[in-house]
């Protein structure tokens, strides 16, 4: 069976990364708006690609440009592998 293509491996996923700014967020207490924001940083490892923090997102509550908004906000990088 062929090796599927680079780009369809799951490690060519974006992994999320926190920022230090995002550390020093995560220290301070968040508006009651930011709590879920939060809790979703929290779940980023470093370990999870886009995909499983988008569902996670999805699950409790967030809507579907969450991380993206963390990455403006400059809470994460994209990295990819």
């Amino acid at each position: 069976m062929p090796k599927p293509p680079p780009a369809m491996t799951p490690t060519a996923l974006p992994i999320p990364m926190k920022t230090e700014r995002a550390m020093h967020w995560l220290d301070v207490a968040a508006p009651e708006g930011d709590r879920l924001m939060q809790v979703l940083l929290s779940e980023i490892d470093g370990h999870r690609n886009v995909i499983e923090l988008e569902s996670f997102a999805r699950a409790v509550g967030l809507d579907a440009d969450a991380l993206e908004r963390l990455r403006r906000q400059g809470l994460i990088d994209l990295a990819t592998d």
